[in-house]
């Protein structure tokens, strides 16, 4: 009797102290052989609706199919919306870990891996997590084509592929796209291209022929990139626009108190973490990195951590960030275009792009913003009597007081009040298309003691009402201590290791408004291959000291001849105690700055402020 009391205790859980001092109860999931623990998952996680659970795996691979996962239609910023299979469905529970030991969950077709919602105390640790298939088809190139513009493709990715009507096909377990979004990876670095821009084909322009030659090799033809991809070079395509990001890895809504610790994504179909409106996030080792020995080139199919409209703060902390189609991380808000203003008080909104549907956008008491498109320029706080979404697209929002009665033209509408904290450090971002990070919040930033190198900017800081619609002007950013390498490889336009630049067209500039306020930026080292290294536009106060910039002979400048720092409609820069190693001088160029401050004694710099401004950026 002991002896099947002792084992029903291990396999069941007898309760111990775990989260904040309190009980929970600890699962053991065996390895018992099975072809698919979906359904194991989802009985365990309803049986246990409040949470207090602890679900541990054994060492070895659990695989999850979609067949058992739960259905449900998931709203998910900046990705697809859709009804989606879920493995792990978090809802309304407290006090839950997902803890592995050498444990991987592989995935079979379009299943997301975990959807966290209304949750408290979650933590995922120990876990890696893999696709049978990956959602981006790879292929190296054999044999190019250049009198049909084309070239021959041996898959290596593992997916089917098939020719209709001769259109491409590829798919997974369960799944199926056509060709969209492409990119070029060099086999020797493995990252993108230098200036890959080249290789690019614009496929809304027109799709690619395609036929098959042999098995597993296709051919595409009717390319209208500048150049063919190279022979050898890796030709990757992760479908189109508005079905390429179905699959995200984990998804997280509402959520106060996640932490993911040593854990690592080698693939998603979509970003590979999402958090909307959750509150205080711990990133402790997670990694989202390339399988060793897998043969790939891509990790996540976009994004590999990515925050919209948090609180608290966001803890970074030796994770490892490579061969993502898309950054690194992205921390903003959500710029809501206003309609109408009707009786003062009452506000119609719309969500300006299209992966901003269906957000969680206000609640009611929540204190709101008012800008000016056009400059950005705050116009008024107000706080919200009643928020209510009309549909996925539009929300009414009506103010407690009334509004001003003379406002531009032009309105989107914040909530800063939901805007975090964030805290990066001993990180590794490098051999991804896009930026290493995007910050764009007020709540304190400091990023340090990391390792950053990507295909276009270092670190952005942008705000914009206009396009993506991502609000958030910054307060205090400290940017310390990090090495920044090879950046704006990329080709299609200049980027800069620091970019800092808001979407304010010439038009919307004055002297007497700055949308971001303090940033620093010391002790940093950059090494780095093209003319510009900063751009700001718009700083309160820029801080550039104690850097060491040093001339890369690792490729030729894409965009030569451009100042190596542009400063635009700042108040006060403070440029002091660098110094350049390389044979060119260093040119600080300022246009409608009120005070720049430029050390002459700082090695490789000139004695003077020059006007000499980016012209790419000036003339929006």
């Amino acid at each position: 009797m002991k002896t099947i009391f002792l084992h029903l205790a291990a396999l069941f859980g007898l309760l111990f102290q775990g989260c904040g001092g309190q009980h929970v109860r600890q699962i053991t999931v065996p390895l018992d052989g099975r072809t698919d623990y979906t359904s194991v998952i989802r009985e365990i996680l309803r049986e246990h609706p409040q949470g207090g659970i602890r679900l541990e795996f054994e060492s070895g691979v659990y695989d999850f199919y979609p067949e058992e996962a739960e259905e449900r239609f998931l709203r998910v910023s900046n990705n697809d919306n859709g009804t989606k299979r879920i493995a792990f469905v978090l809802n309304g529970m407290r006090r839950v870990a997902i803890c592995g030991n050498g444990t991987e969950f592989r995935f079979h077709g379009a299943i997301v891996p975990f959807y966290i919602a209304d949750c408290e105390e979650v933590t995922l640790r120990g876990l890696t997590f893999d696709y049978d298939l990956p959602f981006v088809l790879e292929g190296r190139v054999i044999a190019r084509h250049p009198e049909i513009r084309g070239v021959d493709l041996k898959i290596t990715s593992g997916n089917p592929v098939r020719v209709v009507d001769g259109v491409l096909h590829f798919s997974g377990y369960d799944w199926e796209r056509t060709q969209g979004d492409n990119i070029v990876f060099d086999p020797e670095t493995r990252a993108p291209y230098y200036n890959t821009a080249r290789f690019l084909h614009p496929y809304w322009k027109g799709r690619l022929k395609a036929e098959m030659p042999g098995k597993d090799t296709v051919r595409l033809f009717g390319f209208l990139s500048p150049e063919l991809p190279p022979v050898g070079s890796i030709f990757a395509d992760k479908g189109p626009f508005r079905e390429n990001r179905h699959c995200p890895g984990i998804v997280v809504h509402a959520t106060r108190g996640l932490t993911i610790e040593r854990t690592v994504i080698h693939a998603s179909g979509a970003m590979a973490l999402i958090c909307e409106n959750s509150e205080e996030i711990t990133l402790n080792g997670f990694d989202v990195r390339l399988r060793e020995g897998s043969g790939r080139f891509i990790s996540a199919s976009a994004d590999a951590t990515h925050f919209v409209n948090c609180r608290g703060t966001i803890r970074f902390d030796g994770c490892l960030f490579e061969n993502m189609l898309d950054d690194a991380t992205n921390v903003h808000g959500t710029y809501l275009r206003v309609d109408s203003i009707r009786g003062g008080r009452l506000l119609t909104a719309r969500f300006g792009h299209v992966q901003q549907q269906g957000f969680d956008f206000a609640r009611k008491g929540d204190t709101l913003r008012l800008i000016d498109r056009i400059s950005l320029r705050p116009q008024c706080t107000f706080v919200a009597e009643e928020a209510r979404p009309l549909d996925d697209e539009t929300w009414e929002i009506r103010s407690a007081a009334e509004l001003p009665d003379s406002l531009p033209e032009l309105l989107a509408v914040e909530n800063p009040c939901h805007m975090p904290a964030v805290v990066m450090r001993r990180c590794t971002v490098r051999n991804n298309r896009a930026r290493s990070i995007l910050i764009s919040t007020p709540g304190r930033v400091v990023i340090e003691d990391n390792y950053f190198s990507s295909m276009m900017a270092g670190v952005l800081i942008a705000g914009d009402a206009n396009s993506w619609f991502e609000s958030g002007s910054v307060r205090d950013v400290l940017i310390r201590n990090n090495t920044f390498v090879n950046f704006g490889t990329g080709g299609e336009n200049p980027q800069s290791v620091l970019q800092i630049s808001p979407e304010i067209p010439t038009a919307g500039r004055n002297g007497d408004f700055r949308y971001h306020g303090r940033i620093v930026f010391t002790g940093n080292t950059v090494r780095t291959f093209d003319s510009q290294v900063i751009y700001a536009l718009s700083v309160d106060r820029l801080e550039i000291t104690g850097n060491r910039f040093i001339q890369s002979r690792d490729y030729p400048p894409i965009f030569d001849g451009l100042s190596y720092i542009d400063l635009q409609y700042c108040r006060e820069a403070d440029i002091s105690g660098n110094r350049f190693e390389g044979d060119r001088t260093v040119e600080v160029s300022a246009v409608a700055c009120d005070t720049v401050r430029l050390d002459p004694r700082q090695a490789g710099f000139a004695l003077a402020v020059v006007n000499k401004p980016n012209t790419f950026f000036y003339k929006q």
